[in-house]
């Protein structure tokens, strides 16, 4: 049994690891492209940094509303000792003293030292070890302070909050904006992926073409200029098929780097892809976008953060109200022979009123800055909304012009198909020239180029709708 289990558990680990490396093999699609972009581009992250940031500075205005607490601690421990201390002792009723006496406090008796005689001063010195002096503290202190009226302090939370949300609107309409992007660029190389697969077919057409018209030529039925004008077609195909062998290429790598994978990977990306309709008409887009558009969000939330922020200045012009308390504790040792012990607590309490009455016209400054922005946000909004209704319109006509477009671009290929068809019986039967010949294999390819562009172009259309609109 156990060759047979480790038999069936290897078994298991190789199909695992097989699903694993098919799985991780498997062309990127247009979701996967947008989730990978979103991770890696780096506008994404700078966008979060932002957000991230506005919400720090949220906080730091809701704390304003909070106590500042903080304490303290301090020791200190300082020996000294003073190893001679002289006194000039003068003369008594014309006599000079021999000694003097002092009381020694550590044995409580009298000693008598002896007075040096200056002969020229007319005093004597004393010479006294005084011993050590030893200190000793500690202290500990408790501090709170709280605003408990200032006016600002609630419109620049309110500012603060606002800003909040435009940062985290700002995010949304980069990511939008990228989606979009990544859009463009998938649409492009599955472009020049299809007008690859034309130009094979147009090869293929060209060199049977050439076959044709050389074995005509060798039975006499056609002539040099014919098959001459066929091989320089012939010539013209192979360089436009390399010309979108290097357009696949380029767009692959552009489509790699707007994803944010190395362009240099053997990264594939798959070319299914869904045709896009918009049937809503141009009033609901409109709409829409005037209610969902993040970056008309945001300016709308950046000129409520400037309106909070110009009353917030004007505030300042009232007076404010903070209470503070403090608790300390202090205790320690001082003295030479003999020591003494003492502590102390304290706790105090108040409040105290501060309203700025002049200030060099500082705060004239910053509600003139402030009342700047402010009018300067409300143009910007004013402009936002009519940018928004511009694209969004533009958007909406471009998808009614490339759906008509394609239509005409879908016939279009069906009547060079056609056209080509009966040019080479025509130029079978001699009824038609070289030139007509060569001229119906290249609107055919022209046809087909048309079409697929239109395809995508009108794919590419829808998601600028969407972009404008707010809908990615």
């Amino acid at each position: 049994m156990k060759p047979l289990m480790a038999l069936l558990v290897a078994t298991i680990l190789l199909t695992i690891a097989l699903t694993a490396v098919s799985a991780s093999s498997e062309p990127l699609t247009l979701d996967d492209c947008i989730e990978l972009a979103l991770k890696n581009r780096a506008s994404i992250i700078a966008a979060r940094g932002s957000e991230a940031m506005a919400s720090a500075d949220k906080r730091a205005a809701l704390g304003a509303f909070l106590p500042q607490v903080s304490a303290s601690y301090s020791y200190s421990d300082s020996k000294s000792r003073d190893v001679k201390s002289e006194v000039e002792v003068p003369t008594v009723a014309g006599f000079y003293m021999d000694t003097i006496s002092f009381v020694d406090l550590r044995s409580g008796e009298a000693v008598n030292y002896p007075l040096p005689r200056d002969s020229i001063s007319g005093y004597r010195i004393v010479e006294q070890d005084l011993g050590d002096q030893d200190r000793t503290g500690k202290s500990l202190s408790f501090d709170a302070s709280m605003s408990l009226f200032r006016l600002s302090n609630f419109f620049s939370y309110a500012s603060a909050r606002a800003q909040r949300e435009q940062a985290r609107l700002d995010v949304m309409a980069s990511e939008q904006d990228l989606i979009y992007s990544v859009k463009a660029v998938y649409y492009a190389y599955l472009a020049s992926m299809e007008n690859l697969e034309v130009q094979h077919d147009a090869v293929k057409r060209s060199e049977e073409q050439l076959k044709l018209i050389q074995s005509k030529f060798d039975l006499g039925s056609a002539s040099r200029s014919d098959l001459l004008k066929q091989k320089v077609q012939y010539g013209n195909d192979q360089l436009n098929l390399l010309t979108a062998e290097n357009s696949v290429v380029t767009s692959r790598a552009l489509l790699a780097y707007t994803v944010g994978i190395d362009p240099a990977s053997d990264v594939e990306f798959s070319t299914e892809y869904l045709e896009r309709r918009y049937d809503t008409s141009l009033e609901e887009a409109i709409a829409f976008g005037m209610a969902h558009q993040p970056g008309l969000l945001a300016a709308e939330k950046y000129f409520d953060a400037s309106r909070q922020s110009v009353r917030a200045r004007q505030s300042e012009y009232l007076p404010s109200v903070i209470g503070y308390a403090n608790l300390g504790y202090s205790s320690g040792t001082r003295g030479d022979t003999v020591t003494f012990d003492f502590s102390e607590r304290s706790t105090t309490v108040g409040f105290r009123v501060t309203w700025n009455i002049f200030d060099g016209f500082s705060r004239e400054r910053n509600l003139s800055y402030a009342k700047v922005a402010r009018n300067n946000a409300r143009a910007q909004l004013s402009d936002m909304r009519n940018l928004v209704s511009r694209d969004i319109k533009t958007a909406f006509l471009e998808i009614r012009q490339l759906e008509k477009k394609q239509q005409v671009t879908s016939e279009n290929v069906e009547a060079a198909q056609e056209d080509l068809r009966i040019t080479q019986e025509r130029y079978t039967l001699g009824a038609a020239t070289i030139l007509d010949l060569l001229d119906a294999q290249v609107s055919l390819r022209q046809a087909l180029v048309a079409s697929i562009q239109a395809d995508f172009d009108l794919n590419l259309a829808v998601a600028k709708l969407e972009n404008a609109m707010g809908k990615m």
